[in-house]
């Protein structure tokens, strides 16, 4: 399946298997297990976006901006443990701390993908 700027959503899927919460050193975080597949013949050395996650009637609780940067071989799956500040006062940041994962939809929305030969598409 060779890779295009019109099909990179189908190309490179991403799905949260995970979704937590933790406290270091005094500061809080959501915490999320993504993965990564690269549907496609062509190895990716790193993919830009967007996840928004969206509650059951698709209203928008909250987005993330999302790099990987690691090498994923063509065809290939990849996990990626990420998290983000957790702000007690943001509504959005209570709503989806508080969502289980079973009770959200995620919309994954590619901007750039970087392949191993160095052409870029998005």
């Amino acid at each position: 399946m060779e890779l295009n700027n019109n099909n990179l959503k189908e190309l490179i899927e991403v799905h949260c298997s995970k979704k937590g919460y933790t406290e270091y050193d005094y500061e809080e975080f959501i915490t999320y297990t993504f993965l990564i597949h690269n549907k496609s013949d062509n190895g990716i050395r790193a993919i830009k976006g967007e996840v928004v996650f969206n509650n059951i009637f698709d209203e928008k609780i909250q987005s993330m901006s999302f790099v990987y940067d690691q090498p994923i071989k063509a065809g290939g799956k990849v996990t990626w443990n990420a998290t983000t500040e957790y702000n007690p006062y943001r509504s959005e940041d209570r709503a989806l701390r508080d969502k289980d994962l079973k009770d959200i939809k995620l919309i994954w929305n590619p901007e750039k993908v970087i392949l191993q030969n160095g052409s870029t598409l998005g």
